[in-house]
């Protein structure tokens, strides 16, 4: 495995082909017992920092975004949303942090950000835009990080965020499989405290084995791309499977038989 150094990611992995980034992925670390259990994340442009999209949408206006304003923007964000009526569900009343997952599901800006459960998933969004940029698979060891799987996050808003700064990790919550899309992708959530760090402002674990970043090359990228849909019926289609995705794979851009294997 080639190892190299990079401005934001410190180490990282350059693998040549697929098999290499499963074998990659399949690194163990010491003192984990037999888990090799990693958080996911793909991105198209290994230049990106890790941030949350509140995170950017508050950049815009503000030079330094601190923690005192992503609450104030999520509390504001979750009053709106709450006077809109979409705190309801299916008669369901949603959590705070469930109205977050929901309106970042639709494309709203909150300090959650994406990760999924499988690499495979992870690694079409890292290979399926940007085809000529070098892009990043950002795996996060589930020892070194905060939170569980498949536990309800019923708590208000301010006690979901009012202990963050004390802790040196980010903390993982799985949304409950509402929606198609979640369960097709696998998904969850990493969310932390504002810091600022050359990697980002979403916490990394301190501990040197608890991210491993996956170099994914223009080139690789495009022979991953077709492995996917090929072999593992990984696409836009199958992520998306609602009718933004049905309709965003049927667009005007792309080619009328864009979504036939064969």
């Amino acid at each position: 495995m080639k190892v190299l150094q990079d401005q934001l990611f410190d180490k990282i992995a350059v693998p040549n082909s697929f098999e290499e980034i499963i074998e990659i992925a399949q690194t163990t670390i010491p003192d984990a017992l037999n888990y090799n259990v990693r958080f996911w994340r793909g991105q198209s442009n290994i230049e990106w920092p890790v941030h949350s999209s509140a995170y950017r949408r508050l950049a815009i206006r503000e030079k330094q975004v601190t923690e005192k304003a992503m609450q104030a923007y999520e509390k504001r964000l979750l009053q709106e949303a709450s006077h809109k009526g979409y705190r309801f569900v299916d008669g369901k009343l949603l959590s705070d942090l469930e109205l977050l997952a929901r309106l970042q599901h639709h494309g709203a800006a909150t300090r959650l950000v994406d990760f999924t459960k499988n690499l495979l998933v992870a690694l079409w969004f890292c290979v399926a835009s940007d085809e000529k940029k070098t892009g990043s698979l950002i795996g996060l060891h589930c020892f070194y990080v905060g939170g569980t799987e498949g536990t309800l996050k019923v708590n208000p808003y301010e006690e979901e965020v009012e202990d963050l700064e004390k802790y040196d990790y980010p903390r993982v919550w799985e949304p409950p499989a509402v929606t198609n899309r979640v369960a097709a992708q696998h998904a969850l959530f990493l969310y932390s405290d504002v810091i600022s760090a050359k990697h980002g402002s979403l916490k990394f674990p301190e501990n040197e084995n608890g991210a491993l970043i996956i170099v994914i090359s223009p080139q690789l990228k495009a022979k991953t791309k077709v492995i996917l849909q090929q072999i593992f019926d990984v696409r836009h289609l199958t992520l998306f499977p609602d009718l933004d995705g049905f309709s965003f794979t049927n667009n005007c851009t792309l080619d009328p038989y864009n979504n036939m294997r064969w």
